[in-house]
């Protein structure tokens, strides 16, 4: 497996920048990906998304030397390992409510020691099984990265035992369904939300992880302040649109 750009940095304690790639072009996908940014995430939570384009998509990502994270809460094993055959280098874990959750997903993306992945040396993940094979599985275990969301009341309490499994790199705040689900939908600078915001840094400074946030540029500042390194600042989707309201704002005044 290639080393994980994302993981490098932030194990470096720099910060690292990962751009949403909402639409399944993997030329657009190549095109964020080679234009800077550490990561691009890549959604199967509200998406389906073919395994064949998903293999695209994955191999425009390593085409654009950036990390391929993909967000996905597998219901079994043999909906995750394909992803991982097909080099992505990160797995994000949304809804997760309970840290045995996390575990059983450990369990399928590891191989032994540390979970129970099985091993088919055939793909991109192993270089198509060039290399030695015990370098490449303490290696894969070594450069996979694990995105822990924390957007569910319900995991609030756990977010310190979190932060202590060994195989979880990012813990990750989501204050979309943060908020919704705390009854402050939108106000992320809610005393509740900024609360849950505040422990996870503190968490992941006490047990040596990263914290993340998807935000505006604008303010990155402030989270990078509270100890967070990994930030998603920017998405297709956003960048389309404000992109064209911009043009639209200056030609309408001819």
């Amino acid at each position: 497996m290639t080393e994980s750009r994302c993981k490098r940095k932030f194990t470096a304690g720099q910060t690292v920048i990962i751009a949403k790639a909402c639409y399944q072009d993997p030329e657009l996908v190549e095109l964020l990906a080679s234009g800077g940014v550490d990561g691009i995430w890549i959604c199967l939570e509200h998406r389906q998304i073919s395994p064949d384009t998903l293999y695209s998509l994955i191999q425009a990502c390593r085409l654009g030397r950036a990390d391929a994270i993909i967000r996905i809460k597998p219901k079994s094993y043999t909906d995750i390992i394909h992803i991982l055959e097909a080099g992505a280098s990160g797995i994000m874990l949304p809804r997760v409510r309970h840290p045995d959750e996390i575990r059983e997903v450990i369990e399928m993306i590891k191989f032994p020691p540390e979970g129970r992945r099985g091993c088919d040396i055939i793909h991109p993940d192993s270089d198509f099984g060039r290399g030695e094979s015990t370098h490449y599985f303490s290696n894969a275990n070594k450069e996979l990265m694990l995105v822990v969301q924390i957007e569910e009341p319900e995991v609030i309490p756990y977010i310190d035992e979190i932060a202590a499994i060994p195989s979880v790199d990012v813990l990750f705040v989501g204050p979309g369904d943060l908020s919704l689900g705390l009854g402050h939908y939108g106000s992320v600078d809610s005393p509740a939300i900024m609360a849950v915001i505040e422990e996870v840094a503190s968490a992941c400074s006490r047990y040596g992880k990263t914290a993340g946030i998807p935000c505006g540029p604008e303010r990155a500042a402030t989270y990078h302040a509270m100890g967070y390194r990994f930030f998603n600042v920017f998405s297709d989707f956003r960048g389309i649109m404000a992109g064209l309201q911009q043009a639209l704002a200056i030609v309408r005044k001819l």
